[in-house]
């Protein structure tokens, strides 16, 4: 792969950009370490430093990985939020935050974490979202409003009238 272009890396670098993680890594040549552009770390020096497209191509110039940022699971976190969210998606129920974290390999409060930072939401948020905007589609379908609730996922209709007060549906 060819290497990033240096002056958009360094810039990402410098904003911790997190949307670049997984793009590129940046190696510091002084202590042999390569991060993600979102690292919390501090920054070197920019004569200190230099790009490579992936973490294979740094390990493979000398480098390892940092202990803080850990660029290697860049994808896994990602992976990780997605299989949660398809879960949530595929339930009926708002499902347990300790449940899904086991379900994708993560602690609960690590989970809810990752998952709040990469949706903008906490996975229960986004679970009662989305059923409401099921029952949204159900009553558009002119379904009675009673059908339309229980097929969302509603236990009662007394669950989802919270919902329509406060505007979220």
């Amino acid at each position: 792969m060819t290497r990033p272009d240096p002056l958009l890396a360094w810039a990402a670098f410098e904003a911790r950009d997190r949307a670049k993680d997984g793009q590129f890594v940046g190696a510091v040549k002084t202590t042999g370490i390569y991060c993600k552009p979102s690292c919390p770390a501090r920054h070197p020096k920019r004569e200190h430093v230099e790009f490579f497209a992936t973490a294979a191509d740094a390990r493979a110039a000398g480098y390892r990985a940092c202990l803080r940022c850990r660029p290697d699971e860049v994808g896994r976190d990602r992976e990780a939020v997605a299989r949660a969210v398809q879960i949530i998606e595929e339930t009926e129920e708002v499902p347990r935050l300790d449940a899904l974290a086991a379900a994708v390999g993560y602690a609960p409060h690590h989970f809810q974490r990752l998952f709040t930072r990469d949706m903008g939401v906490s996975p229960a948020a986004y679970a009662r979202a989305l059923r409401a905007r099921r029952a949204e589609e159900h009553l558009d379908e002119d379904k009675p409003v009673t059908e339309a609730i229980y097929d969302a996922g509603y236990a009662a209709p007394a669950d989802f009238t919270p919902t329509r007060r406060n505007g979220s549906a």
